[in-house]
């Protein structure tokens, strides 16, 4: 029986991943559940599961060090540190925290912990890449719904609120990542996060549209033909592909069949949608993916307290580009954190900026 942590067990990736272990009652054994707040619900699940439970992330190697299987559904860098503390500790980390493979999977892939991705894109990819050498793969794609704003244009997203970006028109997730979605920022997150888990050099990774997120991800290989995983927008697939690898058991959950007018894909905006436009401009500078994880988590942040209108969360990225981008590279892990916090430090005072304020610093 495999002994599994949950770290951030409250949120989308921890009630579903708790979903599929009910589901599978004589194969897991939860030992410990953590959450950043709701602690009536952590208690609930802690009862349930007879698990130990905590608030914060204090006990993270108690945790880890008594589990087999550590999952890891903490959005942003918070969650870095569970990557690091599992992989170097030999154990499995389960991982939906995009954020740490996209900046650090690099580094991360040189500890001796096994990573098998959450995230439905990369696991798509995981699970296409099992048929073939990478030498004989020429390409990527990487499918997005467009999350609650596709086909609106700059002007359209001036005023938005934070209800109409959190209205994700397919899946349902945690805060951080719905507001990802809307920017589109999440998919550039993924396509560093493709890149060191599977060596595929950026130039070959693509973004495509594609509203119904059923097709999860694409391989294009060098003879010509195109691969796609296609399955349900349902979470709780990806999970279990995950807890059972390599062993595969039906899902005992409905599973449902697409048609063939199902199956749209549109290329991306990358002028409404900037964060497109800077993976194509930056992508070959080893800083970008760093400073965009670290300006996104603080102008989320702000966005989601109301401090900030949604296309400021643009702005207040591309004033920390402008910052940092041409600084020395970090060359290993340490370095990278250092850098990371160094660029969050010099925005500190952000959490009593105004909208007026970036507005002005960037004209």
């Amino acid at each position: 029986m495999k002994k599994l942590v949950i770290f951030g067990s409250t949120g989308s990736i921890g009630k579903q991943t708790l979903e599929v272990i009910r589901k599978f009652p004589n194969e897991f054994r939860v030992i410990g559940l953590t959450a950043k707040r709701n602690a009536s619900l952590l208690e609930r699940q802690a009862k349930e599961f007879n698990a130990k439970a905590y608030l914060g992330l204090d006990k993270k190697q108690e945790l880890i060090t008594a589990a087999d299987y550590i999952i890891n559904g903490v959005p942003g860098f918070a969650g870095l540190e569970i990557s690091i503390e599992t992989l170097r500790q030999n154990k499995t980390l389960l991982c939906a925290n995009k954020e740490s493979l996209a900046i650090a999977g690099c580094y991360l892939r040189e500890l001796p912990g096994k990573i098998l991705p959450l995230d439905s894109e990369a696991s798509a990819i995981w699970q296409l890449i099992h048929e073939h050498k990478p030498k004989s793969i020429a390409a990527i794609t990487l499918t997005c719904s467009g999350g609650p704003f596709l086909g609106k244009t700059t002007e359209q997203l001036k005023n938005v609120t934070i209800q109409e970006a959190l209205a994700h028109p397919t899946w349902k997730m945690g805060p951080k990542v719905s507001i990802d979605s809307a920017t589109l920022i999440n998919k550039v997150l993924e396509v560093y996060e493709t890149h060191n888990l599977f060596s595929v050099p950026l130039s070959q990774i693509k973004i495509m549209i594609h509203p119904q997120s059923i097709a999860h991800g694409m391989i294009h290989t060098k003879t010509g033909a195109t691969k796609m995983h296609i399955t349900q927008n349902d979470m709780r697939l990806f999970i279990s592909y995950a807890l059972h690898y390599p062993d595969q058991p039906p899902p005992p959950w409905p599973i449902q069949r697409t048609r063939k007018s199902d199956l749209d894909f549109i290329q991306p905006d990358p002028k409404t949608f900037r964060s497109l436009h800077w993976l194509e401009l930056h992508k070959g500078n080893p800083n970008f993916p760093i400073i965009l994880n670290a300006m996104n988590d603080l102008a989320t942040k702000l966005f989601l307290d109301g401090k900030i209108k949604f296309l400021q969360i643009y702005d207040l990225i591309e004033d920390g580009l402008e910052k940092f981008l041409w600084e020395i590279p970090p060359t290993n892990l340490e370095d990278m954190i250092k850098f990371h916090h160094r660029i969050t430090d010099h925005y500190e005072h952000s959490n009593s900026i105004s909208s007026r304020e970036i507005t002005e610093s960037r004209t």
